[in-house]
């Protein structure tokens, strides 16, 4: 499947015979002393991919959807004046589109943008609720308290706030033992509490919001070309992997879009490709409707 989504994305040949045999950290190296990524997309389409690619790669997302967005303002009037039409500049010496049809290229970049803005959603800072606690305990540390001393005060707070039922008289009487002695109050507590739970959800925010932007991007993908078989399959990553835990629904959707993955896998001969979105398909479902389908496919097309 990886191969499948290179191949899908550009392919590129920029290294001589001779290096393509090197190692693989020398091959990285070479290529990236040779790219330089170009000002505007429609100047060198198959090399501003590789580049939006490979911010994807290096996790450099916020870098990678800046040229995507990008990339797709320039496509936008060649989409609506004539969707069929070939991008101009589609091949660049040994640097080609796998597909240089106007549409096929929109689809490509909104899928693009949509695995970036998932990508970005599941890797975003989460240490803002540890520098919330670091002053409070850095105070603590240097009076001499240490980390399992300050862990069993928050436990005991966290008790007495969430069960209290299950505070007894012995932690009760450790609990403002540890108060006393550190020299905390609960109301300093509270204050705290209320500052990381804050930060919390505004992480929460920002990642529903994230998670909201790669689901547009990657429906705008499949609405523009039915037949982007990638595209379904991050659709169906997406569904089964951030949006199920939240959305019980989303797992039959994540089903259906494996399902036409795997269909347009098929029809494109990429067994290896279909196999794996097969194999997700068994993960999430064992006894999955798509499953039967795809296996009456099977036997119909024998």
């Amino acid at each position: 499947m990886k191969k499948k989504i290179s191949a899908l994305l550009i392919s590129l040949v920029l290294l001589t015979p001779s290096l393509a045999f090197s190692k693989s950290a020398t091959f990285e190296k070479e290529i990236e002393k040779k790219i330089k990524c170009p000002a505007k997309f429609l100047q060198n389409p198959p090399l501003y991919f590789y580049c939006i690619y490979r911010d994807y790669h290096n996790h450099r997302y916020d870098d990678g959807i800046k040229k995507a967005e990008k990339a797709l303002k320039e496509i936008e009037p060649l989409l609506k004046k004539n969707p069929k039409g070939i991008v101009p500049n589609a091949q660049q010496k040994n640097a080609r589109l796998r597909d240089p049809h106007v549409y096929k290229v929109a689809s490509d970049l909104h899928m693009l943008l949509g695995m970036l803005y998932y990508k970005k959603s599941m890797n975003l800072d989460d240490s803002s609720e540890d520098k919330i606690y670091k002053p409070f305990i850095d105070r603590l540390q240097k009076k001499g308290f240490d980390f399992v001393q300050i862990n069993e005060l928050m436990a005991l707070y966290s008790m007495k706030r969430l069960f209290p039922d299950q505070m007894d008289k012995k932690k009760i009487k450790r609990y403002n033992e540890l108060l006393k002695k550190m020299g905390v109050t609960e109301k300093e507590l509270d204050e705290l509490m209320a500052k990381a739970q804050k930060a919390a959800e505004e992480q929460d925010r920002k990642r529903l919001e994230y998670l909201k932007r790669a689901f547009t991007e990657l429906q705008k993908a499949v609405q523009i070309d039915p037949d982007n078989a990638l595209a379904y399959y991050q659709l169906g990553n997406l569904y089964s992997g951030a949006l199920s835990e939240s959305a019980p629904e989303a797992s039959e959707a994540a089903e259906e879009a494996y399902y036409k993955a795997a269909v347009l896998l098929k029809k494109e001969g990429d067994i290896s490709g279909y196999k794996e979105v097969v194999r997700r398909l068994e993960l999430i479902n064992p006894s999955s409707k798509y499953l039967k389908l795809l296996k009456k496919k099977g036997k119909g097309n024998a």
